[in-house]
Order: structure tokens, then sequence, then C-alpha cells
């Protein structure tokens, strides 16, 4: 049947098709996995009708309609997804949001913008650059991925370091479920639990996002980049984590290990330092001049990745590392001063790899179908942990993938707590190697200590995996999925298998050890007990040099359970790790590292639904003989969403020592610091909001 405007549940103008046509297109999302299968003439499952809903209304309209034929629900976005969220289903609804693509309402005094699900990201930036305006969540697939897929599979942009993830620059959003309208965020209603967490990284498990609320920022004056060579990965990432613990805000820090400083054309040296590039070039031109080979000029490297890996561990140590700041003019000078001691051990590459990164920041691989034409396939894997576990991360997932493929990796996405690495890889076309390297990697990634995604979502490809990160949690979103999904209907077996054993939790904490249980130094974490007062908790934090980052009004537990997202920056991240024992005595821990996507963020509902035995949070070095630098708010000099204040209240913003090149360049006067106020006062913007 081709397009039509046939009636849905009494709904005469709901745009919906059966064409075959159109529902092939529908069947998958850019999983490899699946581009490998369907190359050997394998198709994913068709759904039987898709609809294309133009706002809110007709959304539920497509609901009822589900609801009304037994038919399961699958959201669809742009289809750039790489995990498998948005697979056909045998006989599903699609309900595809492509036509809900409107800016619904810009407020540049708050600095946020209201939109639909369906705007692809390149088109909101486009319109908010018009406006001097920008959210600054700029992944690759920008131009073929949309405002309600980053918020379903928690989406983080290449800048996240200096603007947050998607879900730091979420303040609401409208949920159509089969239950009916769930309002979260800035939007929940007086009295109801707010869900935007468990929402935002749901895969289209719970419903169908109608609108959002997006932080905003001002474009940048002023953009600085630059590239630096180091001797090895250990000096660059102690680097990188000097930067973030300074209280810098990069834009971009992208550190690239070995082989992918010498195959990067934004990085590799000139000369015999190809020597990866030429390899390979080689070994191609050989399978070309030879009968018989010519239809394997993928294969036949790849099927040797140990030698390959080998072969490449050969061409040096050393690695490339870009470096941005934006900002206020003044502001980034001040950085780039402040950064130059911390960048002493590499050797100044100048502006060029910067730039050229930044004018091919979105040139994602739009050539991969050789590869797998060729007999290969082509994947890559987004993980991250804490700065103690990240060269123990590294290790592990790099030796599991390249027993398997061809693998190099690059580390971005860095944060004061740690880092994300990104691993690229290729290997022998076969299902059965693609699925054996998928499981060693994310089984050597939690066995790390690491989160088996950052930025990627979950899908069938993780599910498992993630399933087991979050532990006997995942009864939390068993219990929201229930209320919101009563029947299962929306992408049904998504996030987390039903038939998983729930894995033992962890034992409680010593209470003999609190109200301080334990401090990762590198990290700049503490494991704290939620119940202590805060003055204990700093007390016991003083004597060891430091002091928690935001300083609650009250006892953590409880402090966080009532945390906004809305009052706080898109910088400030309260929590990390939690853990909490249920009354049957089951246990869970969420949290191993710094901006999981491995599914919604569980960690305040399970705070509400179990009792809370231990909070990770994070902490800053203080020293009682350089005091913070206490200054006069002052809105002239720079509005406090641009700057990152050791602590603020509504009158002062405190620096930390080592900023003051900061506090200089905007001009902002210094007042007199007592010992006590050096430590932070009560930050007032943190408490929680009323709900109008």
């Amino acid at each position: 049947m081709a397009i039509g405007y046939r009636g849905a549940m009494g709904d005469a103008s709901l745009p919906c098709s059966t064409d075959r046509l159109e529902l092939d297109a529908l069947r998958r999302d850019l999983w490899p996995r699946q581009t490998l299968a369907m190359a050997r003439g394998e198709l994913p499952p068709a759904p039987a009708e898709v609809v294309w809903p133009r706002d809110a209304g007709e959304v539920r309209a497509a609901l009822d309609r589900a609801q009304a034929t037994g038919r399961a629900v699958v959201p669809y976005g742009a289809g750039s997804g790489v995990c498998g969220a948005a697979s056909g289903r045998e006989g599903a609804l699609v309900i595809d949001l492509k036509r809900m693509n409107r800016v619904l309402e810009l407020d540049a005094e708050a600095r946020t913008v209201r939109v639909q699900p369906g705007l692809l990201g390149q088109h909101l930036e486009d319109w908010l650059a018009r406006r001097g305006l920008m959210c600054g969540h700029s992944p690759s697939s920008i131009a073929c991925s949309t405002v309600g897929g980053y918020a379903a599979a928690r989406s983080a942009g290449q800048f996240s370091s200096r603007y947050g993830v998607f879900d730091d620059m979420l303040l609401a959003a409208n949920l159509e479920a089969p239950s009916g309208t769930v309002r979260a965020g800035a939007w929940t209603p007086r009295g109801q639990e707010d869900l935007l967490p468990v929402l935002c990284g749901s895969e289209g498990a719970l419903g169908v996002f109608s609108e959002l609320l997006i932080r905003v920022v001002p474009l940048p004056e002023r953009r600085w980049l630059r590239g630096y060579a180091f001797p090895n990965l250990v000096s660059a990432w102690t680097a990188m984590r000097g930067l973030l613990q300074a209280g810098l805000w990069p834009s971009v820090i992208r550190l690239y290990d070995p082989l992918d400083t010498r195959l990067n054309r934004s990085t590799r040296p000139p000369g015999p330092a190809a020597t990866g590039r030429s390899l390979l070039s080689r070994m191609h031109a050989l399978a070309r001049r030879t009968p018989g080979l010519g239809a394997h000029l993928t294969d036949l490297p790849l099927a040797m990745p140990g030698l390959l890996n080998a072969v490449f561990g050969t061409l040096g140590s050393e690695v490339a590392l870009i470096l941005g700041f934006e900002g206020p003019e003044a502001l980034v000078a001040a950085q780039v001063e402040l950064a130059a001691p911390i960048l002493e051990a590499a050797r100044d590459l100048g502006p060029g790899p910067g730039e050229r990164w930044f004018q091919h920041r979105h040139s994602v691989s739009y050539k991969l179908a050789p590869v797998f034409l060729g007999g290969g396939f082509a994947d890559t894997m987004e993980v991250a942990a804490t700065w103690s576990r990240l060269e123990g991360l590294h290790d592990a997932v790099r030796a599991a993938i390249g027993r398997h493929g061809l693998v190099m990796a690059h580390f971005s996405h860095a944060y004061p707590e740690g880092c994300s690495i990104y691993f690229s890889f290729a290997g022998k076309g076969e299902l059965a190697t693609y699925d054996a390297l998928w499981q060693d990697a994310l089984q050597a990634a939690a066995e790390a200590g690491g989160t088996v995604t950052h930025h990627h979502g979950v899908g069938p490809l993780k599910a498992r995996a993630a399933a087991a990160e979050a532990g006997a949690a995942v009864r939390v979103w068993r219990e929201i999925k229930g209320q919101v999904d009563p029947d299962g209907r929306m992408n049904p077996g998504r996030l987390f298998p039903d038939d998983q054993p729930e894995a033992p939790g962890p034992p409680p904490p010593d209470p003999d050890l609190g109200p301080v249980f334990a401090v990762d130094e590198t990290s700049l974490l503490a494991e704290v007990d939620p119940a202590a007062p805060p003055s204990q908790v700093e007390a016991a934090l003083r004597s060891r040099g430091l002091a928690l980052r935001l300083r609650p009004d009250r006892a953590l537990g409880p402090w966080l359970v009532a945390q906004r997202r809305e009052a706080l920056d898109s910088w400030e991240c309260p929590v990390f790790a939690v853990q909490a024992r249920f009354q049957d005595g089951a246990s869970a821990r969420i949290g191993p590292a710094p901006r999981s996507a491995a599914g919604p963020d569980l960690r305040r509902a399970l705070l509400r639904r179990a009792r809370a035995e231990l909070v990770q949070v994070p902490v800053r070095r203080v020293d009682p003989d350089r005091p913070a630098l206490l200054v006069q708010a002052d809105p002239a000099a720079g509005d406090p969403r641009e700057l990152r204040p050791a602590w603020r209240t509504p009158d002062q913003w405190a620096f930390e020592p080592d900023q003051r090149a900061i506090v200089e360049a905007l001009g902002l006067s210094l007042t007199p610091a007592s010992s006590r106020r050096a430590h932070g006062p009560r930050r007032s913007p943190t408490a929680p909001r009323e709900r109008e």
C-alpha cells in the first residue's frame, strides 16, 4: 500500500504506510553486525506499518493504534545508531519521527531551546548559530542523527569536556508512553518523581519523546587549537588529567595512540613514520597483481590480525594530542597560559593538527562499504574509566580486540575524574569473528573496571554487558518500565534481557572506616557515608588535604535524591558511584566510570528505592597555605555559566589558587579570604528548586 492518510483510532490525518519500500528502509539502523549479515543475504525482520506523527497528539494516536492492533512499537529517529537499538521487529509499528523536526521556542535569556525530537543535530546548530548560540553537542554523526536520538542513547559530542554530554544539556522532556504522558526534568509536576535520568538512555523502551528542553550557550568569541607530541601514552594522559584537574576546561582534548597518530591525516608525521599506511598499501598492491586475490583486498590482511598488530607495535611510542580552548577571548588566553606548564613534556606541533582536525571533525567514514564487500568488517567501541583505571582498561580491551582484528585507539571525552577510550578496529568478515571479538572486548572492559559504553548506547549488541554492569539495579528499571509500559509494548526486550540472572552485589562498607571509606587520589573521587553530616565528611577530607567539590546542605544521600539537573551547571557532576541495598538483602553498585551510557542513569532512582550504603563523590585538593581566590560576582566580567569556579554563592565566586590568570584576565576584584571560607560555603544554587 502506498503512503496514505489512513485513520488511526479515529484520527484521519495521521500519515502512515504499509508499503514494502517504506518498511524495508526501517528494518535496521547502522549496527555493523547487521551490515555484515546483509552482505551475506540475511535481512533483518521487517515491520508491518510505519507512521509519521507531526506532534505529541499524533504520537498518542499512534500508540493507541498499536494498543488496538496488538503491535510492538519501535521509535525511529535518523537510524544512525551503531548498536542495533532501532533494529526492525517482525510485525511492529514503527513511529518515524522525521516530521517532528521543529524548533518550538528559544529563551535566549534563560539559555534554553525547546525542540521536537526528530530535528537533526546539524539543523538545530545551524538555526541557533544564526542567533549567536549553539548547543555545543557535536557528535561525528551530527548531520544524520536527531535530538531525540541523543536523549534515547545518552549521546556525547566531541566537545563534551567543555559542554558536557547530552544528558548534562537536557533539562526537561515530555515522553508519550502507553500509560500516558510523562513530564520529566524541569517539567515534572509537583510531588512526582523526576524520571528524566531514567528516560535519557531508555532507547525507546519506555515511550516516544515528543518535546525536549536543552541548554544553549553563546557562540565562542575565540577558538584556539594546537597539536602536541608526547613521548608515550602514559605521559600524554597524565598531562590530560593535569589539565582537567587544574580547573581548566578544554573544548577539545584528543589523544591518539601510536598507530592512530600515524594513520590520522591531522597528526600523521611526514616521511617514513607513515609505515602502517604504507604496509597496508603494499599488501593491497600485491593482492591486485596476484590472480585470485583481487577480490580479497581486505580479508587478506585482516586474516592476520596478530601479525599486523605486532608489526604496528614496532612503529614507535610517540603519540599526538590535539588540544583546544574556546569561549570569551580573555578566558581562552588565560587558560592557554595556565595550560603551558602542564604541557612541558610535549613537543609543540603548532596549530596545524588542531585546525585540520576541526575542519574534518564530522568526516565520519561513508566509505565502509568496500570493507564489507571486500570480505571484512569495521567497527568502533567506546569504553571509559576513572584515571586510576584507564591504563588497565586500555591494555585489557586492546589485547582482547587484537586477538581478532586490527586495532587502534584514541582518547577523548575527558573529565576531571576519568576519560573515554575509542577503539577502532577491523576484522575478517565472519559473524563468528565479529561476535567473538565483541564478547571478549566487553568482558575485558567489565573486568578492568570500566563502563562498556560511553556514548554509543546499548542495543542488542551490549544488552547483557550493560545489565551485568547495572547488577541488581535492573530491578529499578523494570519497576519503572512496568509503570509506564505495563504491556511491554515499547521496543520489547530492550534495554536489558529478561532472562539474565541477577549478579551478587558488593558487600557493605566497613562502618568503622567512615565517614570517608576510601579516596581515589588519582581520579579525585571519595567514597563516603551517605548518612553522615556534611561537616563530618568535610573534616575527614580536610585531614587528607581534600574538600567536596559540591558541598550539600544536608547528608549526601537525601541531598542527591532531591537534586535536580536544572539546578546544576552542565559541567557539575554531584555523584559518581552509588551503592544501595534492597529489603531482601540484594545490593547494587552503579557508576564505575564517568558519563556511562550503559542504559539510563539509575542512581537517583536506586537511592529512592533502596537503603544507601555508599556514595562516591568528586573532591578537590585544598592547601591551607594557599586559600581559594574569592572574588565579587561580576556579570559584566563574565557570566558564571561561562566559568568554572571552585564554588560560588550568589555574591561571590571562588577560584583555585592556580587560576589567578583567569581571575586577572577577566578583571575580577579579589576580596579577603578566611581559611574557613576558603574550603567553600554551602552552595545555594544547587538546592532543589520548587515546581510551578
